[in-house]
């Protein structure tokens, strides 16, 4: 399990259900926020706005690849954040086919409302805490969250290619079969 001596699986495991109750949390809080947010902005269309608002215009299939999702879903979506008046589309001056989706003033106002209400939530969370705990905190989340996107974008990697592997073999078995 760990490489170093000086870390022991149950330290490793402690750690693991502590991450996993976090994201459990989270997924309850989202569903509660979702249940009382009847003409908020959903969290999905959140992302999708605040990625346009941070990056400027971008053409729908951009955006889609940013979010890592499909182009119908992301359409779908910035055609509710349109229809609401938070996003609007623009001519590509790249491309006078394609458009460009950007920040209304009323998209930019709802954002910035986001950001102040999300400040205002983890003050409260984090109350009590000294600035060295915030620091502290702060590095070592940055440094989990880099770790575990690089060794899950690896083990996912790992998987698709044993799972492309496994499959070549059992075609090879069955054409072998087959020519027996």
């Amino acid at each position: 399990m760990p490489d170093r001596e000086d870390v022991t699986t149950a330290e490793v495991e402690a750690v693991a259900t502590d991450v996993i109750d976090l994201l459990r949390t989270v997924r309850k809080a989202k569903a509660r926020m979702m249940s009382q947010a009847k003409s908020d902005v959903e969290s999905a269309s959140q992302l999708l706005l605040h990625i346009v608002g941070t990056e400027g215009p971008l053409r729908t299939s951009t955006l889609a690849a940013s979010v890592h999702s499909d182009l119908s879903t992301v359409s779908r979506q910035s055609a509710a954040l349109v229809t609401a008046g938070l996003i609007e589309r623009q001519a590509d001056p790249a491309d006078g086919r394609a458009c460009l989706l950007a920040l209304t003033p009323a998209g930019r106002v709802t954002l910035a409302e986001h950001r102040r209400s999300g400040l205002a939530f983890f003050a409260q969370v984090l109350d009590g805490w000294t600035a060295d705990e915030l620091s502290q905190f702060g590095h070592l989340l940055t440094r989990f969250t880099a770790a575990y996107d690089q060794v899950h974008d690896a083990w996912i990697a790992e998987k698709a290619t044993n799972q492309a592997a496994n499959q070549a073999a059992n075609r090879a078995e069955i054409t072998e079969g087959i020519s027996s």
